[in-house]
This record gives C-alpha cells, sequence and structure tokens, in this order.
C-alpha cells in the first residue's frame, strides 16, 4: 500500500476517534466492569514512579503537524511527569529552550538520527551528528563521546529497519513502538474498525504484543549484558483536511515509559540516569494506568535489587511482582517464558542465576513490560 493510501486509510479510521481525552473515557461495558481500582503494594522499594511518553514529533520535524505546544497541553491534561521530543536529525527545540519544565510536565530534548543502518534516539546530546559522513557505530560513538546515550529506534519498521547488529555502545532499544510495531502493521483493520467499533474498542482491537522486538531485545541481552527496553509512542500527529490523524491524546496513552527515582525530585538528570541503569518499564495504559508497578529482588526483608539492576544469587533470593490492578503475568528467564499465573502480587523463589523480566497482560492484550532483573552467580571469594 502506497504512503498516501496509508494515510488515508489511518486517517479514516482515526477521524472517527480524533475526540480525544473525552473519546477515550467511553469504555465498552464489558471492559469497564473489569477494571478494579488501584491499591498500595505491601512494600516500600523506595523509588518514586514517574510516567512518561517517548519518542515525539513536532512541527521542528518534516513530517509531523502537531505543535510543540499541543504536545505540553497534552501532556499536562493526561497528568505525564515527562515528555521526551526527538525531532528528526535536529536539536533546535534545545537551542529554543523549549527543555525545562512546562507547567506540570518536565520536556526533554533530544532527537532522532537517520543513521545508515536505521534509526537511533540519542538523548543528553548538545550537538547534532553528521550522520551522512559516519557510519552507524560512528554515530553511536559520537553520541558516546557527547556524553550521551541511546536507543535502536523501531527495529522492524520496513522502511527504516535497523540493518547493522553488529554494533555496540548503544543503551537499549524500542522493545515496543506504537507507530510501526501497531499502527503499521494494521491498515486493513484501522480502516475496518473505523466503521463498526467503539473508539477504545477500535484502538484496544489493535494493539498486540510486539513479538519481534521483544525477541530482539532478549537476544541482545544473552550477546552484551545489560540492555534497556524502553516503549515509545513515535508520534507524528498530522491534520489533514481540518481532521487530526494520530492525534497526540491517543498516542500519549497507548506507549508510555516509566521511570523510577529514588527518592530525588524529578529533574532531566534523574530521568537520564533512571534509563541509563534499566530502571524503568513500558506499559499500554488505555484500560489502566500502570503507574505503582513493582518488580524486585528481595532477600529475606532487605530489597537487593529492582528491574535494571545486577543482583547476586543467593539461597532464598525471591522475586516479588506487584500490579496495580489483576492481570495475567508471564516470568521470562533468559528469554524464555518459564511461569504464568494471574492475579496482582506475585513471589517466585530464584532457583538459579539468569535474566529475568516480568509481562503483565489484560483481557488478552499487552499492558506492561518490565525490563529485567539480571541475576548473577556469586563470584567465589580468595578463601574459596
Amino acid at each position: 500500500m502506497s504512503r498516501a493510501r496509508r494515510v488515508l486509510a489511518v486517517g479514516c479510521a482515526l477521524a472517527v476517534s480524533c475526540g480525544g481525552c473525552a473519546v477515550l473515557t467511553r469504555i465498552p461495558a464489558h471492559l469497564a466492569e473489569r477494571l478494579e481500582p488501584p491499591a498500595t503494594p505491601a512494600w516500600d522499594d523506595g523509588y518514586e514512579d514517574y510516567t512518561g511518553a517517548m519518542h515525539i514529533h513536532t512541527t521542528y520535524s518534516h513530517d509531523a503537524h502537531g505543535l510543540f505546544e499541543d504536545v505540553v497541553r497534552v501532556a499536562n491534561a493526561q497528568g505525564l511527569d515527562f515528555v521526551m521530543l526527538t525531532e528528526h536529525n535536529t536539536l533546535q527545540p534545545l537551542r529554543d529552550g523549549k527543555q525545562g519544565w512546562h507547567g506540570a510536565t518536565l520536556v526533554i530534548v533530544g532527537m532522532e538520527i537517520s543513521t545508515k543502518a536505521g534509526h537511533y534516539l540519542a538523548f543528553n546530546v548538545t550537538q547534532e551528528v553528521d550522520r551522512y559522513k559516519l557510519t552507524a557505530q560512528e554515530v553511536i560513538d559520537e553520541v558516546n563521546r557527547q556524553g550521551g546515550f541511546g536507543f535502536i529506534a523501531h527495529p522492524y519498521f520496513k522502511k527504516h529497519h535497523w540493518t547493522n547488529w553488529d554494533v555496540t555502545g548503544f543503551t537499549g532499544i524500542e522493545g515496543y513502538n506504537l507507530a510501526h510495531d501497531t499502527f503499521d502493521e494494521n491498515w486493513g483493520r484501522l480502516a475496518a474498525w473505523a466503521l463498526a467499533a467503539s473508539p477504545l474498542s477500535f484502538y484496544f482491537s489493535i494493539v498486540d504484543r510486539p513479538y519481534d522486538p521483544l525477541r530482539t531485545w532478549d537476544d541482545l541481552i544473552a550477546r552484551h549484558g545489560r540492555i534497556v527496553g524502553i516503549g515509545s509512542t513515535d508520534a507524528h500527529e498530522v491534520h489533514l483536511v481540518g481532521v487530526t490523524f494520530a492525534p497526540y491524546d491517543v498516542m500519549f496513552r497507548m506507549a508510555r515509559t516509566h521511570v523510577l527515582i529514588p527518592g530525588k525530585p524529578l529533574t532531566v538528570e534523574a530521568v537520564y540516569d533512571a534509563l541509563r541503569r534499566g530502571h524503568a518499564y513500558f506499559a499500554m495504559e488505555l484500560l489502566a494506568e500502570a503507574k505503582g508497578f513493582s518488580f524486585l529482588a528481595q532477600r529475606g526483608s532487605e530489597v537487593a535489587g529492582i528491574m535494571g539492576d545486577e543482583v547476586a544469587w543467593r539461597p532464598n533470593l525471591t522475586l516479588k511482582i506487584w500490579l496495580p490492578t489483576a492481570a495475567h503475568l508471564t516470568l521470562f528467564k533468559d528469554g524464555q517464558a518459564t511461569a504464568w499465573t494471574t492475579g496482582q502480587t506475585w513471589e517466585v523463589p530464584v532457583a538459579e542465576a539468569g535474566v529475568y523480566r516480568v509481562e503483565a497482560a489484560r483481557h488478552g492484550k499487552p499492558w506492561i513490560v518490565s525490563n529485567p532483573i539480571y541475576v548473577r552467580a556469586p563470584q567465589p571469594t580468595a578463601q574459596e
């Protein structure tokens, strides 16, 4: 399907439900009756959970019509703690002073670099990178030289998929990219559902587990060690013939990344530190917010580590999971599903070293994806 026909298809679908926040409150009865109010976890891991939307484009990019002010308005209306702009190959918003607090939302400015191997999200950089002269590895190295870090973006987007898996030095990968892992895979359904379904049922129907990105993320961890996963909107709000397509109102609910910050106020540096460490998880929050989700390793009464941390295996090590509301939980070890349960809390004894992460699903659809806890074999002491 041509780009023009794709835009028209998604346009027809999104136009039916472009009413913004009000549209998404019309939850079908068969889903609404199963929403439980959030509770409070039985333990305190010492971290604050901050909710954000990542990988956002505005008119600073050549292919988006949404204004910076639109992003700020929607983010504040939805109570987002932070948003991260990544305009195509430019840091102009940073030079224009856009980074900082806008109302109750912290705006962070990075950029999306179009490398020869695919697209790369760069943060904590102050200068544009010469993407034409540099290889993908050299782009990553230059970002790191500036004190920055980055994520491989939409690795399976057909037009700009990632092609060089021998690169090193990157922080992580998009485990979910809403624009390309959901919308791009459902052009026919987008048009068909628009005429037959309520807005929330329509959006909910097209959400699916991003099998390929998650598998690749697990494979990269096996090859490189710690690799951080994020969930991104890749929001490009488009205005055409008086209609808003893929509105920020919708995109910011369908893909959010949460960062965990230890008892500090929210700052740009604190968000960067959490992302580098993998103190983060991502979620699709159309039906239920994920804020407060907890996944930690505990030894006795002591918290040994949270998602993103390395923990030495010892007897009586336990993984503890808490959800804001009951869901179907799957525990992955070294990229393989190893245990399942349904509920709001779960405790799993750790029998051996491995890379453990959790996914939660509701109504057969993905909801929360954690970053891993890396349980390492204990190192022998000198006496041993």
